[in-house]
């Protein structure tokens, strides 16, 4: 069994406000988001916030150096992003860095951590402690966070620390203390291993060293309590979930071992790794999104996305299409994080230069399964193609925050609709129509459905069966406002190029005291099978299988259910899951003694299963 809520031992419970399959994530570049302090402090002579100067370039035409972005900054920004409808606040690692270049480049990307236990000095008013207990400027960002209902997200990185600069390289400190040295490793925190040539030696991936970057000795317990008491430490301070970094160059071991303590010491925490260019027909990629207690960043959708829209390579939609039949070989493909462009590849307006095109990407991106994930500055257009676009280029400066934008106004109505309608976030997802150029899907969960339908390439008529799934005899797109019939249960449309549509039934949502949300992985389901949770609580039919609760199917590998508990609230329940084949009339139920639960007194539950079979 894999759950996150493992109760036969301990009445323990995760509530949460909302599912993070229900988030909406921004991913914001600290240092290049918004300086709200540089004016002040320039009249103070105070502009240069770390201990080396000349790492700062206020001009904003040095891409390596920093340019003034803080949390400040951020905090004032919080109504632009509350208003744009985000719901959880990725931002780059926020731990304090070694304060000197390499060559033209500072670790304003925050990748070269001095410190794990203490924050970037750069990214704080000059006078703020940069320890995470005393400084008043992380408290306030967390406070206002979470005031507005945003979470926060903190990019971690327990890989390595810094590579060779002028002479010194992986110098890490505990709160102030030092605690290793790569050129005096007396203590073994590090490999010294050589670079890595082979990407796709295992052994090189995770021993080698990356880019001349110190790399840590996950073998030393020392070093493991150092980072895992890190990490809880900024979970003291209020944040809400982790992104790891460079998740493909440590051993799944240690992961296992880091997700399961950060989770016991904070339940609930939501934990997604960089597995980066993962791809669902990669062996290794699946088993560390289904082994490493943590979901992914879904690489593969990423260029599927790319690709159908820059025609290289050729295929259109049918990369969209293709990836998403892999879904089955994820236990939770509906947790995966999706998105369409980050800090490490050219944005998506350089390697496809519409701004329609980038507009009907996140439409797609917006309508699919997964947790989206906006890189900062999308909304507005962003982007320079210097270098192609590359690697430093792909992060320029925030400078435009309006409001009343085609993009923004896009990304709002999009993120109001997923937030409104489940089928977006817990949906099955069936393919309606798909070429090069044109590509109409459904998504489905109780009685919630959502129609999208993009055309990327010239004129044409589409004809559409919704298999009864939509009670309205007529459809209002909610990108256009345009209303359309539907005729013997299908509906014909004439797509203008460039056009999309989307089109959304609500449905009800599962309401109760308590509402605990179940979802099963690893059984191969069929065509007319049905999967039900039964159990010993009035709920759940008491054990019997004409009265249990019945899941919705999302794909072949994945079943999930909502459950409305008031009479078992407080109470300890006890539930199995079981198959039924209608056309044999067989039921087949999991081979084991019955999982428990103990059910808190009110809010929301979640449990994820895997199905024990004989």
């Amino acid at each position: 069994m894999s759950s996150s809520l493992n109760l036969s031992e301990t009445p323990l419970y995760v509530l949460t406000e909302r599912e993070f399959r229900e988030e909406i994530i921004y991913f914001i570049i600290v240092d290049r988001f918004f300086d709200a302090t540089s004016e002040q402090e320039e009249r103070r002579g105070l502009w240069d916030r770390g201990e080396t100067a000349g790492l700062y370039d206020k001009t904003w035409t040095q891409w390596g150096k920093y340019w003034g972005g803080n949390l400040l900054g951020i905090i004032e920004k919080i109504p632009y992003l509350q208003s744009l409808g985000v719901t959880a606040l990725w931002l780059s690692p926020l731990f304090e860095q070694v304060d000197d270049m390499q060559y033209d480049r500072t670790p304003m990307h925050g990748y070269w951590t001095k410190d794990f236990k203490r924050i970037n000095p750069r990214f704080l008013p000059v006078g703020d402690s940069n320890s995470l207990s005393q400084s008043k400027t992380i408290k306030s960002l967390v406070d206002a966070l979470h005031a507005a209902g945003i979470k926060l997200i903190l990019d971690i990185v327990c890989n390595h620390s810094s590579p060779d600069i002028n002479g010194t390289k992986g110098i890490v400190y505990d709160d102030g203390r030092l605690l290793c040295d790569f050129n005096n490793d007396k203590d073994g925190f590090y490999y010294h291993n050589a670079e890595i040539t082979d990407w796709e030696d295992e052994q090189q991936l995770i021993y080698g060293e990356m880019c001349g970057l110190a790399t840590f000795n996950e073998s030393n317990p020392v070093y493991r309590n150092y980072i895992k008491q890190a990490i809880r430490d900024w979970l003291d301070v209020g944040v809400d979930a982790l992104r790891v970094d460079t998740l493909k160059h440590m051993p799944i071991w240690f992961w296992q071992e880091f997700t399961s303590d950060i989770q016991a010491y904070k339940p609930g925490t939501f934990i997604f790794g960089e597995y980066g260019f993962g791809k669902p027909w990669d062996n290794r990629t699946v088993h560390y999104a289904n082994h490493s207690g943590m979901s992914i960043l879904d690489f593969g959708l990423c260029d599927a996305i790319r690709f159908a829209f820059s025609g290289a390579p050729k295929g259109g939609f049918a990369h969209v299409q293709n990836l998403l039949e892999a879904d089955h070989v994820y236990n939770r493909a509906n947790e995966l994080v999706t998105f369409i462009d980050n800090h490490d590849m050219p944005r998506f307006l350089s390697i496809c230069p519409s701004e329609r095109a980038l507009e009907q990407a996140l439409i797609l991106l917006f309508c699919l399964r997964g947790v989206p994930c906006l890189f900062y500055g999308t909304e507005q257009y962003l982007v320079n193609n210097t270098d192609g676009g590359n690697d430093p280029y792909n992060r320029p400066m925030m400078e435009t925050w309006d409001t009343g934008g085609n993009c923004y106004r896009l990304l709002d109505t999009l993120i109001s609709v997923r937030r409104q309608n489940q089928a977006l976030t817990f949906g099955s997802h069936q393919q309606l129509y798909v070429s090069d150029n044109v590509y109409a899907f459904i998504r489905s969960y109780r009685d919630c459905h959502a129609l999208c339908v993009l055309n990327k390439g010239p004129a044409t008529q589409v004809t559409l069966d919704l298999a009864g799934r939509f009670a309205e005899d007529q459809l209002t797109c909610v990108l256009t406002g345009s209303t359309f019939g539907i005729a013997s249960d299908c509906l014909t449309l004439d797509l203008s190029p460039g056009s999309a549509h989307l089109f959304s039934q609500p449905g009800h949502r599962v309401e109760g005291p308590v509402v605990a949300t179940f979802q099963i992985n690893g059984i191969e389901s069929q065509p007319g099978d049905q999967l039900f949770l039964l159990g010993d609580s009035p709920e759940l039919g008491q054990w019997n299988l004409d009265h249990a609760y019945g899941m919705e199917y999302v794909n072949r590998n994945t079943w999930i259910c909502e459950v409305a508990f008031a009479a078992s609230i407080n109470k300890r329940i006890r539930f199995k899951y079981a198959l039924v084949n209608h056309a044999e009339g067989k039921a087949l139920r999991e081979n084991i003694l019955p999982r428990q639960l103990v059910l808190p007194p009110a809010g929301r539950a979640k449990v994820d299963s895997i199905w024990q079979s004989y």
